[in-house]
């Protein structure tokens, strides 16, 4: 069996502990324009700016843009491995919410012609920020048990309609204005103390379902919704946040205390993901059902949970 590398880009969300505990060998990082307008690297590190200076920023009105390399350097990011005799599995963010995967699948296509023995699989995640990594953590797991490239990719497209979110975005115009969140101008307006609720549906976007009013109802609904579609015995959580640190530990512990999961990984969103969603996100990514078309039933859990509240 060849050997092979799992590849990523800058939406995962995972910092370099975590790349390195679930073998994530390299990442693609975007572009991201300052308010100043200079430009750098999106990166997952948090090299250049920490997240609070970042969210801070945000929460005055100051707004950050992003973008994906371009195929030359997709390509160039590839060969790298190909050249080494590798395969390349890559785990990308989803088509709804950027380019990246097609950029990605595009410079396969082209490499292919060039290393005819080696494999390139490029996986449509659907999913973005603790979603994507909680992805790529299960598919490094999968590797260092032994499964093949082709294992693993199968699994990840059988799979990644089970992996679902549930959380609040306190401020939506971050969501709005990059496209980031289908139906969001039914719940634009005043939204003071109305708490969003939202699910990854089949076509790999953001939708809003519900919403609830204050933090008391939002955790009592999350966790109720987890109940009804979470899978048993949870191996792995992702809890992520966007500067609302209160709010993520009081999420965690509620969490533990139901579940009892084997861990739950607390991150905090990085600049690619956060400079579309801004502050004041609290969001739990978790495997389950598998989500159903139109998220009919997801709505229909929430709505009946709510009329509970």
């Amino acid at each position: 069996m060849a050997d092979y590398v799992i590849l990523t880009d800058s939406s995962t969300d995972l910092t370099k502990d975590l790349r390195e505990r679930f073998g994530i060998d390299d990442y693609l990082p975007g572009n991201i324009t300052f308010p100043d307008g200079h430009n750098e690297d999106s990166t997952l590190d948090w090299e250049s700016i920490s997240p609070q200076d970042f969210y801070t920023s945000m929460s005055k009105d100051s707004m950050y843009s992003t973008g994906i390399k371009g195929l030359e350097v997709q390509e160039a990011f590839f060969e790298k491995y190909l050249k080494q005799g590798k395969d390349i599995l890559n785990i990308s963010l989803s088509h709804a919410l950027s380019n990246t995967y097609d950029c990605c699948r595009k410079a396969a296509s082209n490499l292919q012609e060039k290393y005819p023995d080696r494999k390139i699989i490029v996986v449509d995640s659907l999913r973005y920020s603790g979603g994507d990594g909680l992805l790529c953590s299960l598919a490094g797991d999968m590797k260092k048990a032994g499964k093949s490239i082709d294992e693993v990719a199968q699994w990840l497209e059988e799979n990644k309609h089970r992996c679902h979110q549930t959380g609040t975005v306190d401020d939506l115009k971050f969501l709005a204005k990059m496209g980031r969140c289908s139906n969001v101008s039914a719940f634009m307006g005043s939204l003071i103390n109305i708490k969003p609720i939202a699910e990854f549906n089949r076509d790999g976007m953001n939708q809003i379902i519900t919403k609830v009013t204050g933090y008391k109802k939002l955790y009592t609904a999350m966790i109720e919704y987890m109940k009804a579609t979470i899978e048993p015995n949870p191996k792995r959580i992702f809890v992520s946040h966007t500067f609302r640190k209160a709010q993520w530990l009081q999420v965690q512990e509620l969490i533990r205390e139901e579940f009892h999961p084997e861990e739950i990984i607390p991150t905090t969103v990085c600049m690619a993901n956060g400079s579309s969603i801004g502050p004041g996100m609290v969001v739990a990514f978790y495997m389950g059902k598998e989500i159903s078309e139109g998220l009919v039933e997801e709505t229909k859990i929430l709505e009946d949970i709510k009329a509970k509240l």
